[in-house]
């Protein structure tokens, strides 16, 4: 018996959520450990005594997760399934990206699929997130993607999240190439200040080439995001487009951001593109290769200056195996603000990421 039938049921008892269990057509524990060493520096104050940290940090290629999920055939083409998911530190052993994330806030979701699509209700990642990492070759990486940093990371303007709490949302099955999905994320709050989040994908890939935009309309968001007040909203759109070559895969991308009824330094609107490539260079090695920046300009009654904001990304990845993948990264961090003088950080660092 493998270590997974034995232990994926006893994490269940330990939850409290054995009945059921054994009912499940699979079950699965799984996660994945990314960790670097290395010295970190973004764009500073000229004023800034200490911007440089050397040191070993956990997420810089992939935020590390563990999870579970379970599929079961209800007969007649229809599927049901769940899935429960939690971030982790692994530099510090401590959970969530940071202290504010809820445990489960990677995924904790049902859903139900047939040959009509896939309905799931629960929290889950965004469709803009989805697009997002999918047309740049960095993907999801937080600590090196200027598509992700530019946007969803800490110093992007994205004011929602990477994952959506108290959700709905609709996936069309692959129709010839064309995927859809719908979401609507409900704010839930008595007052009122928090309102309806509606968001939409749609994708087309055929060979080489793919091409996929979301969009959204986001009246509420829920830590580590700060909630929104009445009168509050932010539209964010992004478009990308991929070819792979065969010597490389192109990635493109081309977003913007806009907020509305919004105070101080969050009265701006953000456009941003990013250009990348990933070229296999070995059997088991590839370069990846990405450029992105964006450009803030602060809308009437706003006090943030006009900034541009510009991430260069170089990095190698070499596969051991299925599971496990050294990588090494250089990474340049410029910020311009307009009247303001700031420092380019420079980031150099080597990791290990390993899927179970």
């Amino acid at each position: 018996m493998s270590l997974q039938k034995i232990l994926a049921p006893a994490a269940f008892a330990a939850l409290g959520i054995t009945s059921g269990a054994h009912a499940q057509s699979s079950l699965q524990l799984y996660g994945v450990i990314d960790i670097a060493a290395g010295s970190f520096q973004n764009s500073y104050l000229s004023t800034d005594d200490n911007p440089r940290a050397t040191k070993v940090d956990g997420n810089a290629m992939i935020t590390s997760y563990f999870g579970m999920r379970g599929t079961e055939d209800l007969g007649g083409g229809l599927k049901a399934g769940f899935v429960l998911e939690s971030f982790l530190r692994p530099d510090v052993g401590a959970s969530g990206r940071s202290g504010a994330d809820v445990f489960w806030g990677r995924n904790a979701h049902v859903w139900l699929q047939s040959d009509l699509g896939k309905l799931t209700v629960g929290r889950q990642g965004t469709l803009l997130f989805t697009n997002t990492l999918s047309y740049n070759p960095l993907g999801s990486a937080f600590g090196l993607s200027p598509a992700i940093r530019l946007t969803f990371g800490a110093f992007g303007n994205d004011k929602t999240d990477s994952g959506f709490s108290n959700t709905i949302s609709y996936n069309t099955p692959n129709l010839g190439g064309f995927t859809g999905a719908v979401q609507v994320q409900f704010g839930e709050d008595a007052t009122k200040a928090e309102g309806t989040t509606y968001a939409l994908s749609a994708a087309y890939t055929a060979g080489p080439f793919s091409i996929g935009g979301a969009w959204q309309s986001a009246k509420s968001a829920e830590a580590p995001k700060a909630n929104f007040n009445e009168g509050e909203k932010q539209t964010f759109g992004m478009l990308g487009v991929s070819y792979d070559a065969g010597f490389a895969k192109l990635f493109a991308q081309y977003g913007e951001f806009g907020n509305r009824g919004f105070s101080g330094a969050s009265r701006i609107d953000t456009k941003l593109y990013t250009l990348g490539a990933s070229v296999p260079v070995t059997k088991s090695g590839s370069v990846l290769v990405a450029y992105g920046e964006s450009q803030e300009e602060a809308v009437e009654g706003g006090v943030t200056p006009d900034t541009d904001h510009s991430i260069f990304t170089l990095a190698y990845t070499h596969s051991l195996s299925k599971r496990t993948t050294l990588y090494a990264a250089y990474m340049m961090d410029k910020e311009d603000p307009d009247g303001v003088k700031y420092k380019t950080g420079h980031t150099y660092m080597v990791g290990v990421r390993h899927a179970f």
